[in-house]
């Protein structure tokens, strides 16, 4: 008898803690993971036009706002396809989940933008994937821009996580491939008209832009580089970064929520 209560008074136990385990509010430690967890799967839950708004506002070089349109949206969404070249590579094998892309054009259709948006396993994966981009043996530069590793191309290197590449001459282009979109004002965007090239970091994200002239002339026509009429990629780039990987406020009772 007394062996039966002591097993009654233990099976007592046992539910009155896990009944307090299942009913108890969520630690501050789960509702950072649940939080970290939604914005990593931000590309796969939002729909496309989230991603990439249908217009995005940036400052010209004169200083007056305007506005770019998304003249198409990428259907692939394969990492190694969407970069040209071997910079990055091994990073986006050792941690890239998916690539997504799209063209902008600016206000007087004159400049276009691909930007694309890289999903990492984690920070550390997607930190070394801009690091390789941007090239590590470049980062003890004295001044916000100068001469890189390759002298045909100027690098700025803005902070940790954010930098920009302008081509000049016949520099052999690699990082984000241009999305050409027929029938748009997108259609001449091509690899050889990229003329500027710029990322940024945070989070599992990294997101990458391009930018050149709209009837497609490639970069080794550009007698002279003119970086200040495609400063607007490194803000458009940050325009979709920034709420992509923002984040979010956690609410356990809702489905899309583990908590």
């Amino acid at each position: 008898m007394a062996a039966a209560l002591c097993c009654l008074a233990l099976a007592v136990t046992a539910g009155s803690s896990a009944h307090a385990e299942l009913t108890r509010p969520p630690t501050a430690a789960e509702r950072s993971a649940a939080a970290a967890s939604e914005v990593a799967g931000r590309w796969r839950s939002w729909p496309a036009g989230r991603i990439f708004p249908a217009v995005l506002r940036y400052t010209t070089a004169l200083q007056t706002r305007e506005t770019a349109r998304r003249v198409g949206i990428s259907a692939g969404a394969g990492c190694t396809a969407a970069v040209a070249a071997a910079a990055g590579r091994q990073a986006l094998r050792d941690g890239c989940r998916a690539a997504l892309r799209a063209t902008y054009a600016d206000q007087l259709q004159g400049v276009l933008y691909t930007i694309g948006v890289f999903a990492f396993t984690g920070p550390r994966e997607a930190g070394a994937f801009i690091r390789a981009l941007a090239g590590d043996a470049d980062r003890g530069q004295a001044g916000p821009c100068a001469f890189g590793s390759d002298p045909r191309a100027v690098r700025c290197l803005h902070d940790y996580g954010d930098f920009s590449v302008l081509a000049t001459g016949r520099f052999p282009w690699y990082g984000l491939r241009a999305f050409a979109v027929p029938g748009t004002a997108g259609a001449s965007f091509t690899e050889a008209a990229r003329q500027v090239m710029t990322g940024r970091q945070q989070g599992p994200y990294v997101v990458l832009a391009v930018a050149g002239y709209a009837d497609g002339r490639p970069a080794a026509a550009s007698r002279q580089p003119r970086y200040a009429i495609f400063r607007p990629a490194r803000q458009l780039a940050a325009e979709v970064l920034g709420p992509l990987s923002a984040p979010g406020d956690v609410t356990c009772a809702q489905p899309e929520w583990l908590c």
